[in-house]
């Protein structure tokens, strides 16, 4: 039984329904259910989870919506930081598990899997530990195998900032606050948002999140640089 914890469940109407158990398995591990109604596209779901702030938020990567599924995840860790986060995936999606992981998504399951993998998985996410099913894991090594985690090629307007600069943007893409942040990197908090006003300056941008989703697609996260990423999954291997 998971203590007092709750879920935002953001997945499409008729997906839900075909994996109508779902809720139940959710309740039957003492996760109560904070869905007012089906969250049918992205921009509900954001509105959902700023209000409601739950513990576990589960969305599909076919959700509709106009923003992307990155920018998603992005505003997801910056309006509530504490939820976990668990991508719900699906066959289309294999060769983007490595991306996925680079947007700091806490979990990931196949959709056919959703409803044996998902006790576990919130079990491991309440440790502090990131999940990835045994599908998504194979996609993951093979990803990782064959563009040999190689930074991207051009990183754009990342090249101009300090190191620090830099650590305070991976910082950010991480859903860090300012205050932990400040904390993390033994500076104040005026120092930080100075860092930050630097960064919007040198990156040509206006906001975090516009920050951070630069730094996304220029590789700032990426993998190469994390390659103890893997022996912090749990890989339990299912078919």
């Amino acid at each position: 039984m998971l203590n007092q914890t709750s879920a935002l469940i953001a997945i499409n109407l008729p997906v839900l329904l075909n994996n109508q158990n779902l809720p139940q398995i959710l309740r039957s591990i003492g996760v109560q259910i904070k869905n007012k109604s089906p969250i049918n596209t992205k921009e509900s779901f954001l509105a959902e989870l700023d209000y409601t702030k739950p513990t576990f938020a589960l969305i599909y990567t076919g959700l509709a919506g106009v923003i992307s599924l990155t920018e998603v995840i992005v505003k997801a860790k910056q309006s509530s930081p504490a939820t976990k986060l668990i991508l719900i995936v699906h066959e289309n999606d294999k060769s983007k598990i490595a991306s996925y992981l680079q947007t700091n998504i806490d979990g990931i399951i196949r959709i056919e899997n959703l409803s044996t993998n998902l006790e576990f998985a919130l079990k491991q996410l309440s440790k502090g530990e990131i999940f990835v099913c045994g599908k998504s894991l194979i996609n993951l090594k093979t990803c990782l195998n064959t563009q040999n985690t190689e930074e991207k090629s051009d990183p754009g307007l990342l090249q101009h900032l300090t190191d620090r600069e830099t650590e305070v943007l991976n910082s950010l893409a991480k859903g860090i606050n300012y205050k932990q942040i400040s904390k993390d990197l033994f500076i104040s908090e005026s120092t930080v948002k100075t860092h930050v006003n630097n960064i919007f300056t040198k990156l040509n941008v206006n906001d975090r999140t516009q920050a951070v989703l630069y730094a996304l697609n220029h590789g700032i996260t990426s993998l190469s640089k994390k390659a103890h990423i893997l022996n912090n999954f749990t890989n339990e291997i299912l078919s």
